[in-house]
């Protein structure tokens, strides 16, 4: 690109035809790897990701794809997305905005087969080292309903995997049940140790 994003988070938008492998990633001012954006051979045509960027350098992406596949990159501002509030649903993936308090993040892939990643992107300042986003739900293969604890916003929710249908609701993380022994769940009670 010859222009030069302001340092912070950006949407990376992309879309693609063919059926083959695709492959994105932004690369450094030395033709290394920076950011991983996406690589899969399902029939997606249209990804939605976020990635920080410390205008260091003008943003470079590689792409792998077939010959034949025609591609599509637009970079957008982090206020073209929409807010998480109470609750989303979605297909495949998008780039949410939590700006609510602390809580639980009920997250539901809705498709038989699939997978399901979420990520938590918090908000960072300039020339700060990179961090890895929270991980707020993983799945593959099957439908699933998790809750997660979700930090206080403001906070970038990323739906990086969505096969399917999915849907996230936000609301009260719940008390963690004590956990019992091996012993206490096969005979239905909690055992104590004598003083």
């Amino acid at each position: 690109m010859e222009e030069r994003v302001p340092p912070g988070y950006v949407l990376v938008e992309f879309a693609r035809t063919g059926h083959g492998y695709f492959d994105l990633d932004s690369i450094d001012w030395d033709g290394r790897e920076a950011v991983a954006l996406g690589g899969f051979s399902a029939p997606r045509r249209f990804e939605r990701r976020v990635m920080w960027c410390d205008n260091l350098y003008p943003l470079r992406f590689r792409v792998r794809c077939d010959d034949r596949a025609e591609w599509v990159i637009v970079i957008r501002s982090v206020r073209a997305v929409r807010a998480l509030g109470t609750a989303a649903t979605g297909r495949g993936s998008e780039v949410l905005l939590h700006t609510g308090p602390a809580g639980g993040l009920v997250t539901r892939l809705h498709a038989a087969k699939g997978r399901l990643r979420v990520e938590g992107h918090k908000p960072r300042r300039p020339d700060t080292p990179a961090t890895s986003p929270d991980v707020l739900a993983s799945v593959y293969g099957r439908p699933y309903e998790d809750v997660r604890a979700l930090p206080e916003g403001p906070l970038l929710v990323a739906v990086v995997d969505g096969d399917g249908d999915w849907s996230l609701e936000v609301g009260e993380l719940p008390e963690p049940q004590p956990r019992k022994g091996l012993w206490a769940r096969l005979f239905g009670r909690q055992l104590t140790r004598p003083p």
